[in-house]
């Protein structure tokens, strides 16, 4: 710079004048005076030096961040690293919380045009539940699994919720339970469909016969008539169990419950001894009377089928109160599953029963799922066949 320039030409005509006065002194026998100018041209050409040398930058000052802020930044950059969108509901209203969330529903902050449903599956799904919701528009449209928890915040309640891409899974559920299906329905119907059209061929030549054996063609049209039944009954299963009704739960009490399985099941198959154990069973339970009814029933009448050859065959049914839930046990003394069987049980129309309709163990599985609960296989062996089922004891969301 100019400036620069300038004083450091200055210094130079100062150096160059200090130190001729010196000399000048220093031969008069001043000397004093030499030592004082050579220590001023010492001391200008050292400032000289010093303006020279590079200089260090001057760090800029430091950006104060208190405490708070800094893990509010850590916080979220973390979010943004979660693959699955975050949502909060504050006062009705619906924030997205990360990057995917950002990206997924098209809003910085504030999410105007929720999509349909959102916010009110949030609102209704209770922490610790899980909700199925879709979201997009025209033919782009996912499948979520959608989890919340609350949150206090600023001294209010937040609701925050996950969204699950499950969109995949689905699909290749639905995909398997169609191939399931076709290949059920197809079995049934042309296992049923192939001695009909053989046996009404049959009957038919034979009245085309100018003297027909008629005790003959009505054996044939009376098997025919059983195996149309069959195939009805067939359809009428299936259709029970495509279009099961939604539980309707209420308060439902537990020991004459199961007074009436009781009795049901003694009137059916005297033969058979059968014994509860409610010495650790709830007050109440929280479930559809008729549907949780049927579902019992279903596995006992499994068990009762399972004992036609077993001596002093018995059946117990336990109820036993646990957390939240209500487990309810159904045991035989029976042969067992066989263990290639295990895995096919709960399909539906599976049965190895001659006039089993294999719709009982999947309609009482159906059931129980509709209420928040499950049906399992939990031990089978020769003389020991265990069942089990989770009730939930109070309402759920």
């Amino acid at each position: 710079m100019a400036s620069d320039r300038v004083r450091r030409m200055l210094r130079t005509l100062v150096v160059a004048a200090v130190g001729a006065a010196g000399a000048v002194a220093a031969t008069r026998g001043l000397y004093a005076t030499a030592v004082l100018a050579a220590l001023i041209a010492v001391w200008t050409a050292a400032l000289d030096l010093v303006d020279t040398r590079p200089q260090r930058p001057v760090p800029p000052p430091p950006v104060l961040v208190s405490p708070g802020e800094e893990e509010r930044r850590r916080l979220t950059a973390y979010l943004d690293l979660s693959p699955a969108p975050l949502v909060a509901l504050d006062d009705g209203r619906l924030h997205v919380v990360n990057r995917a969330a950002r990206h997924l529903l098209g809003a910085n902050d504030r999410v105007v045009d929720p999509p349909e449903g959102l916010v009110a599956a949030l609102s209704d799904t209770r922490p610790g539940r899980t909700a199925t919701i879709d979201i997009g528009r025209d033919t782009n449209v996912r499948s979520f699994a959608l989890a919340t928890g609350d949150l206090a915040l600023a001294g209010r309640m937040t609701r925050i919720g996950a969204l699950i891409d499950i969109d995949a899974e689905l699909k290749g559920a639905e995909a398997a339970a169609l191939r399931d299906l076709v290949q059920v329905l197809s079995h049934e119907i042309v296992n049923a469909l192939t001695p009909i059209a053989s046996l009404a061929e049959t009957a038919v030549a034979m009245l085309d016969d100018p003297d027909p054996a008629l005790p003959q063609v009505r054996d044939a049209i009376l098997t025919v008539a059983r195996r149309a039944a069959s195939l009805h009954r067939f359809g009428e299963s299936y259709r029970a169990l495509a279009k099961l009704p939604a539980p309707v739960p209420e308060r439902l009490s537990v020991t004459p419950f199961v007074s009436d399985l009781e009795a049901l099941f003694v009137t059916r198959w005297p033969t058979i001894a059968f014994s509860t154990d409610l010495r650790e069973a709830p007050a109440h339970m929280h479930a559809d009377p008729d549907q949780l009814t049927a579902a019992i029933w279903a596995v006992l009448q499994n068990a009762a089928e399972a004992l036609h050859d077993t001596l002093d065959p018995s059946v117990t049914l336990a109820i036993r109160a646990q957390v939240g839930q209500t487990l309810v046990t159904m045991t035989d003394n029976g042969p067992g599953i066989p263990v290639g069987n295990q895995a096919d049980i709960f399909r539906p129309f599976f049965t190895t029963k001659k006039e089993g309709s294999g719709v009982g163990l999947a309609l009482a599985r159906q059931i129980l799922r509709g209420h928040n609960g499950d049906l399992t296989l939990a031990h089978s062996s020769a003389g020991a066949t265990r069942f089990e089922s989770m009730v939930p004891s109070i309402a759920v969301g």
